[in-house]
């Protein structure tokens, strides 16, 4: 996973609107062996533009698949494998025994609170307890297994209790530690498991775990591209300007290119709170807004002199 990535070349065809990291005839052919496969584990499908339904109205959808997929690395001959080699981990995880049928004891140990983007999800009523923990992410309660991860639904909380459970995975988050650090540009950037990304809601604890800091006055700023990483900054003087430039460029390129995405903004943690600082301009670029307590903020850093 590099800091920047060069992303894949783009042939003479325009983007799928639904899964961009394809063109239309790339994501066309995706959607075809996703058909074929889950025909041939005995399953008939609907197939929509971003994901596929079963006929007990389960959906799957296809954005990690198309992530994967555009990797340049990912020989078109290698397709057709490894989309049954996702399904099959897939179907195994939905059909297999009851993960969730057990003790709640034996659960916890297992349990994280885990963040996803939330216009990526299927469009079901199945996570009503979820919360919006920062603008457009969604924080569920996730069960880790020996080759995937489960998602806990509405039945399974309230069979196991919900303040029990999010307790649990506040606890396994605390006890997440990055793999891999790097400070570009005054901004720290960690990488760790499938879960490292989700420890933004322990994000005093990682600040003071990775750099020591305790008093965070002015706040944190904060970005979970994708689900393994995490970015921030503290700020401190000036130098915010060109972190926060620096942050807001690393996320769009990781939230574009890895798999497992989260969000391509950059928010400001303060007071217990995530305020969202960039935004998509008319152009598809990145917009930056200072305004609101985020300005007052900016003015403490920049007295008038």
């Amino acid at each position: 996973m590099g800091l920047f990535n060069r992303g894949r070349p783009r042939p003479d065809e325009p983007a799928d609107e639904t899964l961009p990291e394809l063109t239309v005839s790339e994501a066309q052919r995706l959607r075809h062996l996703v058909r074929t496969s889950m025909a041939g584990a005995g399953y008939e499908v609907t197939v929509y533009a971003g994901h596929v339904e079963d006929a007990d109205g389960r959906q799957f959808g296809l954005g990690t698949l198309a992530r994967r997929l555009s990797d340049p690395d990912v020989p078109a001959r290698r397709w057709g494998r490894l989309v049954d080699d996702h399904l099959r981990r897939l179907l195994s995880a939905v059909d297999g025994p009851d993960q969730f049928d057990v003790p709640t004891e034996d659960l916890l140990g297992h349990t994280y609170l885990r963040l996803y983007e939330a216009d990526a999800l299927p469009d079901t009523q199945w996570w009503t307890y979820g919360r919006e923990a920062l603008p457009g992410v969604l924080e569920l309660l996730a069960l880790d297994l020996p080759d995937s991860v489960a998602t806990f639904n509405d039945e399974q909380v309230t069979q196991h209790g919900l303040a029990r459970l999010r307790a649990a995975g506040l606890a396994n988050l605390r006890k997440e530690q990055a793999d891999d650090r790097v400070t570009h540009r005054g901004v720290e950037i960690l990488v760790g498991s499938m879960f490292f990304a989700s420890t933004a809601l322990v994000l005093p604890e990682v600040v003071l775990r990775t750099t020591g800091e305790a008093s965070l006055p002015n706040g944190v700023l904060v970005a979970i591209p994708f689900r393994h990483q995490l970015l921030y900054h503290v700020p401190r003087d000036e130098n915010v300007v060109e972190a926060l430039h620096t942050m807001a460029a690393v996320a769009a390129n990781a939230y574009a290119e890895e798999v497992g995405p989260i969000s391509p903004h950059v928010y400001w943690w303060h007071d217990g709170e995530f305020e969202q600082i960039t935004h998509a301009d008319d152009d598809g670029g990145i917009a930056i807004r200072v305004e609101g307590a985020f300005a007052e903020m900016f003015s403490r850093l920049f007295p008038e002199s």
